[in-house]
């Protein structure tokens, strides 16, 4: 008994060895990974911004960009946040499942628009590994502690995070699927998606839209073109607060063309409500441009 005591204590040791090995080599190459993506940014540098980010976010960036109609890449490096330099934040975590990876840091994280005393938040760079098998930045995230008082007087005190192990702070294992390549719209288009009590998903010409609970104004992915447009809906039902009423629940969604000609105002081309209390049916829909006459849906 105490032979086979051992023998698994030192399978553990062995283990336990191994992961602070990985974890060892995972910092310092998830944070060149950064380095290299940050050093490109700051010198405006496409090529190396390419080489430097995942494919996924490279193509969720240019789509953004040309569906707005402004040029890639330049306009990049004219509407980004001056990347945060982590040399001076204190670690949190850094983890691995899978193909995705995460760093986690806490301090003062200067996006370039800070005030003169900068507060301490968290600050998640996310990466992806790639083919090649090499670790790429994808994307960060900077969250507030302003509304946590207790959870960032703990950790300026030195206290170990209790909040590693929330799915929002664990890689999903599995990167995202890498969106399609949209065409340069025929005709930039806004979209204001009003989904209260409701999580919709709304597909223009197969590029997804996704909003949950909120209002959001977006741009188009690929904006509309010429001819015939495909709209597809899909939505389900939230469950709202005890003390809130169904009443409360809006889906609302509204497409606005840009004028091309100067002091124009902005076109409505396509109108849905849902004005039941149910769960909306999915929708199929073609809308064709130039418009005739505007798409009015509205769905008891």
């Amino acid at each position: 008994m105490t032979l086979i005591r051992s023998f698994f204590f030192c399978l553990c040791l062995a283990a336990g060895a191994a992961l602070a090995q990985d974890e060892a080599q995972l910092r310092p190459d998830l944070e060149r990974a950064y380095a290299r993506w940050r050093s490109a940014v700051l010198a405006k540098d496409a090529r190396a911004w390419a080489a430097a980010i995942t494919m996924h976010r490279q193509i969720i960036t240019r789509n953004l960009v040309i569906s707005q109609g402004v040029p890639f890449p330049k306009a990049v490096f004219e509407t980004m946040l001056s990347p945060a330099d982590v040399t001076g934040l204190r670690l949190l975590e850094v983890q691995a499942v899978g193909d995705t990876a995460h760093l986690l840091y806490f301090g003062q994280v200067d996006l370039g628009d800070a005030p003169d005393v900068i507060p301490e938040n968290l600050l998640l760079l996310k990466f992806f590994r790639e083919k090649a098998g090499s670790w790429k930045f994808d994307s960060s995230k900077f969250i507030q502690l302003s509304t946590q008082p207790e959870r960032r007087a703990k950790l300026l005190a030195g206290e170990a995070p209790d909040f590693l192990d929330l799915p929002e702070f664990t890689p999903p294992g599995t990167p995202p699927a890498t969106p399609p390549l949209c065409a340069v719209p025929d005709h930039i288009t806004g979209c204001t998606l009003q989904t209260i009590g409701y999580e919709t998903t709304l597909l223009v010409n197969g590029q997804e839209h996704y909003a949950a609970d909120t209002v959001a104004r977006l741009f188009l992915t690929g904006g509309l073109k010429n001819g015939t447009n495909t709209l597809q809906l899909r939505a389900k039902k939230l469950d709202l607060p005890k003390d809130a009423k169904d009443a409360e629940r809006v889906l609302e969604i509204d497409f606005f063309t840009k004028p091309t000609q100067p002091g124009a105002r902005p076109q409505r081309v396509f109108h849905y409500e849902y004005k039941g209390r149910g769960t909306p049916k999915e929708g199929q829909w073609t809308l064709d441009m130039p418009l005739s006459q505007e798409l009015i849906i509205l769905q008891e």
